[in-house]
């Protein structure tokens, strides 16, 4: 009976270590896919802007502004990647294309037309090298005496922009897909790591079924 019973303890020993062995499988792949949800969290993101957010704007401000919540990366100080554009009620572009980048901020020049509603399309890459791209609404109540820019109805190109190899001018535009590519990335190595959660699982079902051969009796170990 005692034989019996020390080898009953010992399958139940041995099931809950199975037990924890797997956990800990499945806790290491769940860390591995936290990590590899990192990265797509650390792309910069707006933390204010001039003008604000479906605010609304009474006096020319010296320039747009957007800010985000770490440094961009230009590099070689080309702003390439980079774009701030203004779009009027009635279609047309109010930017001359340029803009500057600095630290966390990117600003270009304020030119507005007629009182209504605008909307700012703007890129820039990240900190971590990805391209980010959004927009939003703000409304324009023009004070008196404003005289209203013309608008283009093309995005312009900065003046002082290097043209390409065939003399044509190089410009960019706030709607590029850029965020989309770096979002299907990320989403393509969180979904292999959820896979590996998935095996990790699928062998702890497994282990759990086999469970250890029955103990003999008494009468077989006689």
């Amino acid at each position: 009976m005692t034989l019996r019973v020390e080898r009953r303890a010992h399958g139940r020993s041995r099931t809950w270590r199975l037990v924890a062995g797997s956990a800990a499988a499945v806790a290491i792949a769940g860390g591995a896919v936290l990590g590899l949800a990192g990265p797509a969290s650390a792309h910069n993101y707006m933390i204010a802007s001039t003008p604000k957010v479906d605010g609304t704007l009474t006096e020319l401000p010296k320039s747009f502004e957007i800010t985000t919540n770490d440094k961009l990366l230009d590099i070689g100080g080309s702003d390439s990647g980079f774009a701030y554009r203004i779009v009027g009620p009635d279609g047309k572009y109010y930017e001359d294309g340029c803009l500057a980048v600095d630290g966390p901020s990117m600003t270009t020049k304020a030119a507005l037309g007629d009182s209504g509603k605008y909307t700012v399309e703007w890129q820039i890459i990240s900190a971590d090298g990805h391209t980010v791209s959004d927009e939003y609404s703000f409304t324009w109540d023009a004070p008196a005496g404003f005289r209203p820019a013309t608008g283009q109805t093309k995005p312009p190109t900065c003046a002082t922009d290097e043209g390409n190899a065939d003399g044509s001018a190089s410009a960019t535009t706030g709607t590029a897909s850029g965020e989309t590519d770096s979002t299907t990335s990320d989403a393509i190595w969180i979904g292999a790591g959820g896979i590996v959660v998935v095996g990790v699982v699928v062998a702890v079902l497994l282990l759990l079924r086999r469970r250890p051969a029955p103990a003999q009796d008494d009468t077989d170990e006689d």
